[in-house]
């Protein structure tokens, strides 16, 4: 299983949503690029980093993520407000390994397969966010109708290699994954599924692993002190 340690970011600042919400958001203290070497040392397989301000198109923390992306010792998976084929080449181009696609993924197939084609499925990573069971898209805004898993069987279909399915209900409330559901997208296909939202402890990243999950996204588990790295890796040998 993949460990992937959260770097949300909101005007220079480390930052958690709490369920989808910026006027909710909890923000810590640390320095980002300071947060990228520390949970590096500490064993993530890699950052998942998300541009907040692009989400919203409030700005961007663009500065900040090339000077993190420039000396990451490990991979760094970026997304946030990628909604153009040219945002997304940039942000390769940049030195991410791979670039989460939202909204650009479900409503322009065809620049998805452009990307896939040009880049390769291991490179791209589809963003598949819920709320009540339907995906949703634009910041978690507007939903598309659709529900979560026939939305990663669109995906399978385009030749997508991994989602990440985010319950923005559960995100950052420290309440439990939705388990139930990510077991049956992960029955569901043969995409390798990274699980986030609402994960509090190593229990709940040994339920996401039995559900099936390929990764796991840890946010605020992480800066609480509620789950260890260490923890994680220890549990996965």
């Amino acid at each position: 299983m993949e460990i992937w340690a959260a770097i949300d970011l909101h005007l220079g600042r480390v930052v958690t949503l709490v369920g989808g919400q910026m006027e909710k958001a909890i923000t810590w203290r640390d320095d980002p690029r300071e947060t990228a070497r520390r949970w590096t040392r500490e064993g993530a397989d890699g950052l998942h980093i998300i541009d907040l301000d692009a989400v919203f198109e409030n700005g961007s923390n663009l500065d900040v993520i090339k000077d993190i992306v420039r000396r990451s010792e490990v991979p760094v998976q970026l997304g946030g407000g990628i909604r153009s084929e040219a945002l997304a080449e940039s942000r390769l181009k940049m030195g991410a390994n791979r670039v989460i696609l939202g909204t650009l993924a479900y409503r322009e197939p065809e620049t998805l397969s452009r990307l896939l084609a040009t880049y390769g499925p291991e490179r791209i990573i589809v963003a598949a966010d819920y709320k009540d069971g339907l995906l949703v898209t634009k910041g978690w805004r507007e939903s598309e109708g659709v529900r979560i898993a026939d939305a990663i069987k669109h995906f399978e279909n385009a030749g997508v290699g991994a989602a990440l399915v985010t319950s923005v209900e559960n995100d950052g409330m420290a309440h439990g994954p939705d388990l139930e559901t990510l077991e049956r997208v992960c029955a569901s296909t043969t995409i390798k599924i990274l699980g986030s939202g609402g994960i509090r402890d190593v229990r709940d990243v040994q339920g996401l692993l039995r559900a099936g999950a390929h990764g796991v996204i840890l946010g605020r588990a992480l800066y609480q002190g509620t789950i260890r790295l260490n923890e994680c890796r220890r549990m996965m040998h």
